[in-house]
């Protein structure tokens, strides 16, 4: 099912010199019929890092169609008319999830636990060059986290990039430990925010 956001999230995201971009919501099979438009995305975006593993193995196209029948999948995306400006999707982690595993320092078992509701996991938030530093970023994350049922979001960072690490702060992440989330890849920073009231 495919979904303009209109009442959920924050406004349309305006730009100098450009219109406002049109926010929308994909389930599962809507953003299969997609996929190319999100593959083609990521790589424009990557395009300078598509040699390393993080971004090849397994490839993005590969994880979306593995990640896209999970339960709670959901992808907002950004368009600027027929263009992909941004786009973010994640997942409800299952009870027997794998997400935590390899995460140092080792976590208080119950804080990485996962029941029906606990977690939903980001698995990629990204801009295309032209439409960065402004909103777009904070719009996606926000719409997409406005109507989720969970009780946390989690996400990974590449280890040494700072600007990202220090965006996600801004927007009420905090660092929990590293990983390295596929064998091959960099390691990561776990990061985790609180979707309930204090």
């Amino acid at each position: 099912m495919t979904e303009l956001l209109t009442d959920a999230g924050p406004a349309p995201v305006s730009l100098p010199n450009a219109p406002a971009l049109r926010m929308e919501r994909f389930d599962g099979p809507a953003a299969g019929e997609r996929l190319a438009l999100w593959v083609d995305a990521y790589e424009d975006v990557y395009a300078h890092a598509l040699d390393l593993s993080d971004h090849n193995d397994p490839s993005i196209a590969e994880r979306l169609e593995r990640h896209r029948g999970r339960p709670g999948f959901e992808l907002v995306a950004a368009f600027d008319g027929e263009r992909v400006a941004g786009f973010l999707y994640g997942y409800t982690l299952p009870e027997d999830s794998l997400w935590w595993k390899g995460l140092t320092p080792a976590p208080d078992p119950e804080f990485v636990r996962e029941y029906p509701g606990r977690t939903v996991g980001l698995c990629e938030l990204l801009v295309g060059v032209p439409w960065r530093r402004s909103s777009v970023a904070a719009t996606l994350l926000e719409s997409f986290l406005a109507r989720r049922p969970e009780e946390r979001a989690a996400a990974l960072v590449a280890d040494g990039n700072a600007v990202v690490l220090g965006r996600y702060a801004a927007y009420g992440f905090t660092p929990v430990g590293t990983m390295e989330p596929y064998p091959g890849w960099r390691p990561h920073t776990m990061i985790v925010r609180s979707l309930r009231p204090a």
